[in-house]
Parts: structure tokens; sequence; C-alpha cells
């Protein structure tokens, strides 16, 4: 059961302990019987009897049999509820406290790019990566929400869902970063939240609008702590492109794509980035594809870029791609490692080793994870790299997983669980 731990209520002494004070008294009842002078022998020997006996029959410190497991949790299950944030009813799940008198803390969790609900699921794969962090807070009695992001699960397009278009004049700071303050305000607001220790957990792109949050509460709450679990690192038209020119490269290598196939991909991308960042909106139609006969792998690298880098359509921009809008470029505009100095709470930063969407990197700027955490100040942050762990969380040991399906088959990884449930147990009590 989600949030729930066995607890077993005090019955006695610890087992252990318990032989050896029986040992111990079998060794007085020994000596009483050896040292004590032969005139008052007989008081000895009745002393001795009575310490035999008592160790014997367990009276002393036995412990009373233990009783059946309780339940002990402070935490409730999942409750559906919705908060508003620019007029879009937000769904979202809540986990409050079962006793109210007693004020826990909270915990907000943002996900990631895509089409990725409240629970970590998206493409028909049920990854659950963010159903396992709220257990996990659970575990620690603190109180959490995850909530489907504008364009996924049961939030959908709201109110934008007849016409999508109306979205393009909505940029990113409305449509992904003030509904984590109203998400805030939300769960402040609720019975038995202590708003003095509020804590957000931002996955992938969730780093990103955590971390902005974080350093710009608005007129909402300030929060306590920050942990930012395979964070993006830099700007997100710099980490686009980059992962895509690998991709190609690996093309390349591969005999997939020429080599004269992959230099016009990458510049007309390059192209693509420089019209968003210089340009304004709304951008002019892009003009025709590079490569109109394109075939196999490269066909398809040139419809990523396409519909990426100067992609525009309103229901794809708010679940994972279509830059070439104001959101795309409002998103652009914000660097991790650019806000980190101005962090001063507890901060936990996580990336795995086998993670191709937001790699740890060598620690120079913009390579990855890595350059992110060393930005903070001293002591602000600590930063954990994962072995073997890949975007969703698993741990795939030494294998080569690169499909999600086939991801979800192994387990999260049990170092995260271990620094992430150190770093929120912090702010428990």
């Amino acid at each position: 059961m989600p949030g729930s731990q066995d607890c077993l209520p005090s019955t006695g002494a610890d087992p252990l302990i318990v032989v050896l004070i029986v040992l111990l008294l079998l060794a007085v009842a020994v000596a009483v019987l050896i040292v004590v002078p032969r005139r008052r022998r007989h008081v000895g020997a009745m002393l001795a009897i009575v310490l035999l006996v008592a160790a014997g029959s367990g009276v002393v410190a036995t412990p009373a049999p233990a009783s059946a497991a309780v339940d002990c949790r402070t935490i409730q299950d999942d409750a559906d509820v919705t908060f508003l944030s620019g007029g879009i009813t937000v769904q979202a799940s809540y986990r409050g406290p079962i006793d109210p008198s007693h004020p826990v803390a909270a915990a907000v969790i943002v996900g990631g790019t895509g089409d990725v609900d409240r629970n970590g699921d998206g493409a028909g794969i049920p990854m659950e990566e963010y159903a396992w962090i709220a257990d996990l807070l659970s575990e620690q009695g603190i109180a959490s929400l995850r909530y489907d992001k504008l364009g996924t699960g049961a939030t959908g397009l709201g109110p934008y869902a007849d016409d999508p278009d109306e979205l393009l004049s909505l940029g990113y700071e409305e449509l992904r970063i003030q509904p984590v303050r109203d998400a805030l305000g939300f769960v402040a607001a609720q019975p038995g939240i202590d708003a003095s220790r509020l804590l957000l957990v931002g996955h992938s792109e969730g780093g990103v609008v955590t971390i902005s949050v974080a350093a710009d509460p608005g007129s909402g709450l300030a929060i306590a702590g920050l942990a930012l679990i395979e964070p993006a690192y830099d700007n997100i038209l710099s980490v686009v492109p980059s992962q895509l020119a690998e991709q190609i490269d690996a093309a390349v290598a591969g005999a997939a794509m020429s080599a004269t196939d992959a230099a016009a991909l990458k510049a007309w991308m390059a192209d693509g980035v420089d019209e968003i960042r210089t340009g304004a909106p709304p951008y002019p139609a892009p003009g025709p594809v590079p490569l109109p006969d394109a075939t196999d792998y490269t066909a398809v690298m040139q419809t990523t870029i396409a519909n990426n880098i100067y992609g525009s359509d309103p229901a794809q921009m708010v679940i994972s791609h279509a830059y070439r809008t104001l959101y795309g470029k409002q998103f652009d505009e914000i660097d991790p490692a650019a806000i980190a100095p101005s962090i001063t709470i507890p901060v936990l930063v996580t990336c795995g080793s086998k993670d191709f969407n937001t790699p740890c990197g060598d620690g120079t700027a913009g390579s990855g994870v890595v350059s992110l955490a060393n930005a903070f100040a001293p002591g602000v942050a600590r930063f954990v790299e994962l072995p073997n762990t890949v975007h969703i969380m698993r741990d795939v040991g030494s294998a080569d997983v690169p499909g999600l399906a086939d991801q979800i088959q192994y387990p999260y990884s049990a170092l995260l669980e271990t620094e992430f449930t150190a770093f929120v147990a912090q702010f428990r009590d």
C-alpha cells in the first residue's frame, strides 16, 4: 500500500539483550555460591536460587510476545484533486497527512518533457517513476502532489481543446512555470501542511521549471528544498540540437547516412535555432526541407528536426516540441546553470551514467548535469552520479537497453532511493 509502513509497537527488550542478561544472572548465581563465606552460604544459596529461577523463567526483562504489525502510516493514499492555474483546471493526485493536527512537510513533483502524465506514464508505457517518488515521500511522512501538465493525462488541453491556436499567444512562464507556483499554493492551503517545509522535485524538463520557481517564487511561497532528478542542464535549443547531432554522427559512423546529408541537416538545424533566438514570434512559415528526396534514417532525422526546430503546432508545443513559438523561445531563454548560483536552499542533483537525455557530461559548460551541479555555490548542492541508471530512474546494470518498454522491466535505482530518502528526511520533522 503506498505510503504505508509495517510498525511493531514496543513489546519488550531486544532478544539479544535478554540472552545477555540471562547469562549474566547465571554467572552471578554461580559466583554467589563460590564467594559467599561458608557460615553464610545458606543465605547465598537462597539468593542464587532466586537469580537462577528468575533467569530460567524469563521474568527478568523477558519480552512479551510481539503483536501483529500495525498500520502506522502518516500519509494518506492518492486522492484525485484539481487546482486552477491561468484558467486551466489542472488534474492532480494529492497525498495529505492522516492526522492534520501534526503538520508535515510537502512536495510538488514536476514531470519532464513529452506526453508523460502525473505518474510518469507516457506513449502507452507505464513507467510510473513519479508515482514511485510519491511513494518514497510517503514513507518519510511527507505529503505530495503530482499533476498532469497541460496537454497530458486528464488535464489535456483544457479550455484550449477546441482551438489550440489560442495557445500560441501564451508563453512558457504562463503554461509551465506558473502552474508549479499554483500547485505549491494549493498544497500549502491543505490541512496539516507546514508551509515552511515545502519542497520541489523536478525531473528532466521539470528541473528547469523547479529551479526557476525556487529562484523566483513570484507572489507564492518560498520553498525549503529542491531535488533535481536527471534535470535539464542547459538552454533547450542547445541541448536538443546537440542530441540530434550526436544521432546524426552515429548514423554516419554506421553508414546509415552520408556525410553530405549529415552536414546539410546540421546546417539546417543551426539556421532554425538562430532564427528562433534572433527573431520574435510570430515567426514566418519555414522554407522547404533541405533534402526533399531523403529516405530511411535520413528522412526520419529530417522530420525530427522539422518537428522540433521548425515546428509551431500548439498542441505539440506544450507536450514535447514545436519550439518555433513564443513558448519555445521563452523556454530556450532559461539557463539552469545561470540560475543555480542564486539558490541558497539545500539541493540534491542526480544524473544517471546511462542517461542519454540528460547525460552527466564531463563538467565543462553545457556538457551535462555535472556542469549544472558545479554551478551551485559551495555547500548548497549534493551531486550524485547513479551508476547504470537511465533517464526513467531504472538501473539496467551492464545491459544496453535503449527502449523504454524494455527499461521498465528493471528496478528503480537503489542508490537514488537511498540518496533521495536521505535528502528529504531532513525536512521530515
